[in-house]
């Protein structure tokens, strides 16, 4: 899953004066970390001199040579909460931060309004000759489950650093790929709420200038610049930096790029392509339209969109294995529990989730089964799939719930669970060319949307099985990726959002996860672990893509032996209760 998305911002230059720091303005997005007492010597604290209560419950310490200031920020870890289970750990880093070039209102495109005589408080960053100078925000990230402290190393009072922050929008469709904390710990202070789902507020961006004895806290979740260093050419500014990670790149740190609609036609999905990792969404009320405009609507031009993006990140995990750095696969704390019920007795999976599935016809189950002997022989301590729990997730509606939770959103999508789990006996799309897909937690067989592809499934409907009242959409113009497009149209005029962590380019089925390192754990297991891929992947091209009744098929028409399943509760792993069950054909 991509931790980038690329949002159009049309042309339309918002101006921000940048204002100096101070805790209260700054406190919706987190903490300023200053000397509260500046001109307060700690021996004047110790003898008695300053009479009353100091800030941060401060206190005489070290023998009455220093002044302690308790909490002036407080570090959040909400890892327990990310979708992976992998744990959050603390870590301090240091970042060299050079000088950025401010600009001169000329060199701007568009160029900024005038500021009206009327206008706010003229804290433009100023050039020595009082010229405003300008700095366009062209990125802004966040860290969804954790603080980030900013720690200036310097004794030179002459540095600055800007401080760029914006709230978030309700939650949409556009960001719906990039999870967040949903609960609020209880050490969170009242006044600052978790900010949850949504894109950066761009109308509400604020700018502050600090100062070389400030430091800053971005809260958790909070859309924010990257540092930005004032300078002469040539300088930099050290920060310590201290946050919680858990090495998983879109719950570590998630990034959003403006863009102008035109420089974004021309290059969002060649980004996609040529990156495999970057998904570029537009602000549509769908966000699987947004891929099929880019595709131009043609079967092939969707079905390249899927391709590159299982390439490069199978060329992406390929690396991570082989790397001389290697950090370990990502075990699933949850499934090693439910399955090794000595690491931690009496444990249960809670996690409750809404979604509408695709299940595997028979012919395509014997293809799974056979691909996960051939990784079992790779790699023996591979969990494995049942057979009869492989699902394609079409649609995730929500995950990581409470029982509660999901029986209140059944209730309120039910009347619609009949026309979409039928959807597919009458708009029927092809997945063909099944390939292996892989990471550091799990293997899966993926598919492309057909293209134009000779068939090759031996239970083919024939057409006079539609009955004469029944008109189907058939053929490849009606791709998986329109199947998605519609289930999601169809559930947001229920009234519910959909909360999916499924946006980007792929239709798969887990065949298999790991639990153990066991196989893994030298060069050479793992070196031999990549060459198994690849060679079951070149079997499968040669003799499963385009094969003609052969022992195996790849093509699978979505809804052949019974249409979508909808399907609720503790799914994670193919479990759960069937809701509904659409028609097959």
């Amino acid at each position: 899953m991509s931790n980038h998305l690329t949002i159009p911002f049309d042309g339309c230059a918002v101006r921000v004066d940048a204002v100096p720091l101070d805790r209260e303005a700054f406190a919706p997005f987190g903490d300023v970390i200053e000397n509260p007492r500046p001109g307060l010597h700690p021996s004047a604290a110790a003898s008695g001199q300053e009479s009353g209560e100091l800030p941060f419950q401060g206190l005489v310490a070290n023998q009455g040579s220093a002044l302690k200031y308790q909490h002036v920020s407080r570090m959040v870890n909400l890892y327990d909460q990310a979708p992976s289970g992998r744990p959050g750990i603390a870590v301090m880093n240091m970042f060299v931060c050079a000088s950025r070039r401010l600009l001169r209102s000329s060199e701007l495109d568009p160029a900024p309004e005038p500021r009206s005589a009327g206008a706010g408080k003229p804290h433009s960053v100023q050039g020595s000759d009082h010229e405003d100078l300008f700095f366009p925000v062209t990125v802004l990230e966040r860290h969804p489950y954790t603080t980030q402290t900013f720690t200036p190393l310097t004794a030179d009072p002459r540095k600055r650093f800007l401080v760029i922050v914006a709230p978030s929008l309700p939650p949409s469709p556009a960001d719906q790929s990039l999870p967040c904390p949903k609960v609020k710990p209880s050490s969170w202070a009242e006044t600052r709420p978790l900010p949850g789902r949504g894109l950066p507020d761009l109308s509400r961006l604020r700018a502050f200038l600090a100062t070389s004895e400030q430091a800053v806290t971005y809260g958790a979740g909070t859309w924010h610049a990257p540092m930005v260093a004032l300078g002469q050419t040539g300088t930099a500014l050290d920060f310590l930096v201290i946050q919680f990670a858990n090495g998983e790149a879109i719950e570590d740190c998630q990034e959003v790029y403006m863009s102008s609609s035109t420089s974004q036609q021309q290059s969002g999905l060649e980004n996609l392509a040529a990156q495999g990792n970057h998904i570029t969404h537009l602000p549509d009320a769908n966000p699987y339209e947004a891929l099929i405009k880019r595709g131009n609507g043609r079967p092939a031009g969707i079905q390249a969109i899927y391709s590159t993006h299982r390439v490069n990140r199978n060329a992406q995990q390929r690396e991570k294995f082989l790397a001389p750095d290697y950090k370990g696969l990502a075990i699933d704390p949850f499934l090693l529990r439910l399955e090794n019920p000595e690491v931690e007795p009496g444990f249960q999976d809670t996690r409750n989730c809404l979604v509408f599935w695709a299940r595997p016809p028979e012919h395509i189950i014997q293809l799974a089964s056979q691909l996960q002997r051939l990784l079992k022989q790779a790699a023996p301590g591979l969990w494995l799939m049942p057979s009869h729990r492989m699902h394609l997730t079409t649609m995730e509606v929500t995950h990581s719930r409470t029982p509660e939770e999901i029986s209140e959103l059944v209730s309120t999508i039910r009347p619609a669970i009949p026309l979409i789990t039928n959807h597919t006996y009458t708009h029927r799309c092809r997945l063909v060319k099944p390939m292996l897909s892989y990471d550091l937690s799990a293997v899966a067989v993926s598919f492309l949307p057909a293209a134009g592809e000779k068939a090759s499934s031996p239970t083919r409907p024939a057409p006079h099985q539609l009955g004469e009242k029944i008109t189907a959409v058939n053929g490849d113009e009606y791709t998986y990726h329109h199947l998605r497009r519609d289930v999601f149209e169809m559930i947001q005029k229920t009234g519910v959002e959909v909360d999916s962590r499924y946006v980007l380019p792929s239709a798969h089925i887990t065949l298999g996860r790991y639990l153990t390192e066991r196989d893994h754990d030298t060069p050479e297991k793992r070196e031999s672990w990549v060459r198994a891929i690849a060679e079951i992947n070149q079997w499968l091209e040669t003799e499963v893509w385009d094969a003609d009744r052969g022992t195996y098929s790849g093509e699978w028409m979505v809804g052949q032996e019974r249409g979508l399943e909808a399907r609720s509760g503790t799914l994670w792993y193919g479990g759960g209760r069937t809701l509904m069950a659409g028609e097959g054909f």
